[in-house]
């Protein structure tokens, strides 16, 4: 069988157009998907938008749209940049792909039927940006750590992805198992201190349709919708379900999956490092084989981004 190389680059959030740190990641990608093919590998190069969640949301109410006319929109804008720098890649994966949201539901329902997930009560600040929750004592000055910027104080219900159980299963396999998951070893210390200075929590994987309405409904229960995170990270797997490729004496994306190298951002390394590795132990499926987090392009000392 030919031997393959897998490579990604985060899927890029379609609040707004893209910025130099998308096209720096999708370069790097695409340097190494063609070194990869002069050696003679079969290659699998995956990129595409992340379209879900709060901040596409608000985004297109504020533009007057629907949710999903603001992503059509925005995506042509990656599509347009991918063609302008001579993108190589194999495929353009997008959240709102119906079979992409299939395979979201059929593994949210195999870790329920795991036991893997919970409802229950929560009370935290949220972080609506970053889509994302934080104890107390994760504030920094009262303000999201990530971004600084405030934090909501929402109590809820909600299912929880038990993602606490597997904390020393994980340091055991990026400390001892699999030194090289993940680079560089800064990042790679970076995140074995996280996980070994901290108590590692569970995962809230749904929001409530009384305050998101713009995601995968949950395969179980249509009161709620997928965590934006949760949804994303899938495009990984999911895209070996529908967009490739394969050779005749392969199954249908097991020729593919795990992902040889995920090109990460530092600021995204904990939710690959973490709630992916986590997720995927719990699914029982194959690890990355590698994890690469680059630093930011910056501007006065602040990183790039879509406002700046």
């Amino acid at each position: 069988m030919e031997q393959k190389f897998y490579i990604t680059t985060p899927i890029y959030y379609v609040n707004d157009v893209p910025h130099i740190g998308h096209a720096y990641t999708t370069v790097a990608a695409d340097i190494l998907a063609r070194y990869n093919r002069l050696r003679g590998r079969k290659v699998f190069f995956l990129t595409g938008t992340d379209e879900h969640g709060q901040k596409v949301e608000k985004a297109a109410q504020a533009k007057g749209r629907t949710p999903k006319e603001h992503a059509d929109a925005l995506v042509e804008n990656f599509r347009n940049l991918w063609s302008k720098l001579n993108i190589s890649n194999d495929a353009f994966i997008r959240t709102t792909d119906p079979e992409h949201v299939k395979t979201v539901q059929g593994l949210i329902q195999m870790l329920w039927d795991k036991q893997e997930i919970e409802k229950r009560q929560y009370a935290g600040w949220y972080c609506t940006p970053d889509e994302r929750f934080w104890t107390e004592k994760d504030l920094v000055d009262g303000n999201c750590p990530d971004c600084g910027r405030p934090v909501e104080r929402i109590q809820e219900e909600n299912y929880f992805f038990l993602m606490s159980k597997y904390q020393d299963r994980l340091i055991q396999y990026i400390e001892k198992d699999h030194p090289g998951y993940i680079l560089p070893e800064t990042r790679r210390n970076e995140v074995l201190g996280f996980l070994k200075n901290n108590e590692l929590g569970d995962l809230c994987i749904s929001r409530p349709r009384s305050r998101l309405s713009w995601g995968i409904p949950f395969p179980f229960d249509d009161n709620f919708v997928t965590y934006v995170w949760f949804d994303a990270l899938v495009n990984y797997f999911s895209a070996t379900r529908y967009l490739v490729e394969h050779p005749e004496d392969a199954k249908l994306g097991d020729f593919w999956w795990p992902a040889d190298h995920h090109l990460v951002g530092k600021d995204i390394l904990t939710t690959h490092a973490v709630y992916w590795s986590t997720m995927l132990m719990a699914l029982q499926f194959p690890l990355p084989k590698n994890i690469f987090a680059h630093g930011w392009w910056t501007v006065e000392g602040k990183k790039m981004s879509k406002s700046v």
